[in-house]
């Protein structure tokens, strides 16, 4: 097999197995950065986009992504709302990833004295069982996981072009750095964990040992985060609010438990799903509560003897750079998703889509150092019959796992019935419901979400509004006083407390719509509902002045240019009507379809 056919069966495994997603809708956070994203609207835009984090116009985030949100304005420009084409488009980059990742290994095994043929094989079937591993199935085919597609792409093609600066003289050697230099700087700004790039490539300088190719290595990753920091300081943040760290002594526990529920979706991908958490959650002294209790001990037993397996291993094959550095790379890049520091989750297939990398051409080029794959005797033919089925599950699973993400309520339901029943996902089903008209649905989700955290805002804020649609008005107003935490909450609390008011007597409040949007930061929705009320109750001057400042902050939304076009027309102001209504366009390259859309 040479390179042409080994690329060409890469990129054909990788899209066939994937390709149901196709068919597949929005969910989850696809309709917070699709849907609801104003700054992916108009090309013009994508500058814009680099100073601003992910998530406008929806919950705040510490996600610095310009590059994924990039992506999502030539697909606006090429598909509008049409998800097979967003779906596509992610595809084609977790099949780019895979291309980067078999040239990286091919041109590591290189450096390793690998034989030509032999590194072929390594490189092929490495990268081969990591783009069909259903483990990546939430970085695929959830659009809003495009981030990791990408980040992997450009930090594999930056390794690659690094590498290549080791056997290169002359201008050569500076084209590859700066292109080498230009991939990190992409893959950091598609995602955080694109930085580990950079680790990753430092460890591999130091491991070539020339003085040269590591003072290079420190200036490449000096250059790239200077650019990085400066670009990411100096955007638009608003901070999410933050998650309450475990204890000091519990973060190793909670390691241990990730190792091996991490373990458990690499070697048995049957049970996936997006919510997991490896924290033990005790509710009396119940046989329920304490056999769940037990198993997670039993789980932290068997991730430390993990952890013994893996420190042996990198021992063992110390002398062996083929695999100790991969090896050595698949933990590192671990590390920052190991729980050890508190991020958003204990555990999340997702993370996974990096390091797995890493490890699988680890263990392929272990077994092709053993001799397995050559399959000489009973035994080892015996591991290659084990190892085949289970590679050909991995596709088979992949192709079924996509069904998951059909749709929005496909994928809560499943989620939930699979495991991951946490408060966030009931809460998001909930909302399903009440969105759908299902009000009792959607009170018996939002109660069970309470159950599990009694005073979560977000519950109560959904709460509210399936009570107020119910026509309880008692039980809501009790609901939003319960309301408390970031000022972007209770801003929401005063909003639907003005709805409130407006079913219970039929008046609008506007002191109150007033105050909900001058508590916390810029909500669009606040705003939009203040500025609406405004022009209803004829106080056409004042709304275009609220108005006014909202485009003085956000000039971006087209949206709000849009309602500025109206409100201009209502006051008999036709050229500055027509102003806006070209900024609107500038802002929106799909503007009239979306208002036929909302018709």
């Amino acid at each position: 097999m040479n390179k042409k056919i080994a690329l060409f069966l890469l990129v054909l495994f990788s899209l066939a197995a994937y390709a149901p997603a196709l068919r597949n809708g929005f969910v989850w956070d696809d309709q917070a950065l699709i849907l609801r994203d104003p700054l992916i609207r108009s090309w013009q835009l994508i500058p814009e986009g680099f100073t601003h984090f992910l998530f406008t116009d929806a919950s705040a985030s510490d996600f610095y992504r310009p590059l994924q949100r990039a992506t999502y304005n030539l697909d606006y420009a090429a598909f509008f709302l049409s998800p097979m084409g967003y779906h596509l488009v992610s595809l084609l980059w977790h099949a780019a990833a895979a291309v980067a990742l078999f040239y990286f290994a091919e041109e590591f095994l290189a450096t390793c004295k690998m034989e030509p043929v032999r590194r072929l094989w390594v490189a092929f079937l490495a990268a081969l069982v990591w783009a069909l591993h259903p483990v990546q199935s939430a970085a695929v085919i959830y659009v809003a996981g495009r981030a990791d597609p990408l980040a992997a792409t450009f930090g594999f093609l930056g390794l690659y072009l690094a590498l290549r600066t080791l056997r290169t003289e002359g201008t050569g050697k500076w084209a590859l750095g700066v292109g080498a230099a230009l991939s990190f700087l992409a893959s950091a700004l598609s995602k955080e964990i694109g930085l580990i790039f950079l680790f990753v490539w430092l460890i591999i300088a130091l491991a070539q040992r020339p003085r040269r190719a590591l003072l290079g290595a420190g200036g490449l990753v000096v250059s790239v985060s200077i650019v990085y920091l400066s670009l990411r300081l100096a955007a638009e943040h608003i901070p999410a609010p933050a998650a309450s760290p475990a204890p000091l002594l519990v973060r190793p526990i909670i390691s241990s438990r990730a190792v091996a529920e991490y373990a458990g979706v690499l070697l048995f991908p049957w049970r996936l799903h997006m919510e997991r958490d490896v924290e033990t959650h005790p509710n009396g002294f119940g046989p329920a509560s304490m056999g769940a209790a037990s198993m997670r001990e039993l789980q932290t037993l068997l991730g430390l003897l993990l952890i013994a397996a893996v420190v042996f291993a990198l021992w063992r094959s110390r002398r062996q750079s083929a695999i100790f550095l991969p090896l050595l790379l698949a933990v590192a890049c671990y590390l920052p998703i190991s729980g050890l520091i508190t991020l958003n989750a204990t555990v999340a297939e997702h993370w996974l889509y990096l390091p797995s990398a890493f490890l699988f051409l680890a263990a392929t080029a272990a077994l092709e150092s053993s001799g397995w794959i050559a399959a000489r005797n009973f035994r080892s033919r015996m591991a290659l019959a084990t190892l085949t089925i289970w590679v050909l599950f991995l596709p088979v699973r992949t192709f079924v796992r996509t069904f998951d993400w059909k749709d929005q309520r496909t994928f809560l339901t499943r989620t939930i019935a699979d495991g991951g029943d946490s408060a966030r996902m009931l809460i998001n089903l909930g909302g399903l419901e009440l969105s759908q008209g299902h009000l009792d649905a959607a009170r018996q989700a939002l109660g069970g979400a309470l159950a599990k955290e009694p005073e979560n805002p977000i519950a109560l804020l959904n709460l509210a509004a399936v009570t107020i649609k119910q026509g309880d008005f008692p039980a809501a107003r009790a609901f939003l006083k319960r309301v408390t935490g970031a000022p972007e909450l209770r801003a929401r609390a005063e909003e639907s407390l003005a709805v409130l008011e407006n079913r219970e007597s039929g008046k609008v409040d506007l002191l109150r719509l007033r105050l909900a949007a001058r508590l916390g930061p810029v909500d669009w929705m606040i705003e939009k509902r203040y500025v609406k009320a405004l022009a209803d109750l004829n106080f056409p001057e004042r709304a275009i002045a609220e108005l006014g400042s909202c485009l003085a902050v956000a000039p971006y939304r087209a949206e709000s240019w849009q309602m500025m076009n109206e409100l201009l027309q209502r006051t008999g102001r036709p050229n500055e009507a027509a102003l806006a209504l070209s900024m609107a366009e500038a802002n929106d390259v799909h503007l009239h379809e979306r208002a036929e859309t909302a018709l």
